[in-house]
């Protein structure tokens, strides 16, 4: 999204904002997801595990292994969809912008936290992709500034390679998501104003 203004400092503009690749950066989640899924689909079988192994387990140690099982289970579950909601909630909390003056980074669920680095301080800038990333198309920006402990990351940015040319772009001056005016009267080169200045 191009053109919104920050009301943070004046006259500064966001020239672009996202968030996250989605399936990128819930790569924990989806593992969670498919553990959720194969407990529902083997729960019966557990449990009828539970029940052939309860007379071997009572002679041993006096515990309800049936009832155990079964709270295990619920509690697994419980935790890995409250898990789920939280990563898909974070993931929902997180936002990168590049302002005209700086990038910013916004993150945080119970306690906000916003991070950004002004382009006259950024000294580098390292582009990640795994293999991983490269299938959804996703890669870390990692900007580093002038001194220790100033540098700021981006995780699972779509399209890195781009995020990272809008970056360039704005540290030289050029203006992000503006289309340049032009002028009614094409632009004539040094060598026609040349000829035309001493033809008179």
């Amino acid at each position: 999204m191009f053109n919104r203004k920050s009301n943070s400092n004046p006259g500064e503009r966001v020239v672009f904002q996202t968030r996250p690749r989605f399936l990128a950066n819930l790569k924990s989640t989806i593992l969670k997801l498919i553990i959720t899924l194969l407990i529902f689909y083997f729960f019966r079988s557990i449990i009828a595990l539970a029940i052939s192994m309860q007379e071997y387990v009572v002679q041993m140690v006096q515990i309800p292994l049936i009832q155990a099982t079964f709270y295990v289970l619920i509690l697994i579950i419980i935790l890995l969809i409250l898990s789920i909601i939280l990563d898909v909630v974070s993931w929902k909390r997180k936002k990168y912008q590049l302002t005209n003056q700086r990038v910013i980074v916004k993150k945080g669920l119970i306690r906000r936290k916003k991070s950004y680095i002004h382009y006259s301080k950024i000294q580098d800038i390292d582009v990640y992709q795994g293999i991983v990333d490269r299938i959804f198309s996703a890669g870390d920006i990692e900007i580093y500034g002038g001194h220790e402990h100033t540098n700021i990351r981006l995780e699972d940015v779509p399209n890195p390679r781009e995020v990272e040319d809008i970056i360039d772009r704005v540290m030289v001056g050029e203006e992000v998501g503006f289309k340049p005016q032009r002028s009614k009267t094409p632009k004539k080169s040094i060598i026609e104003e040349y000829d035309q200045k001493f033809k008179r």
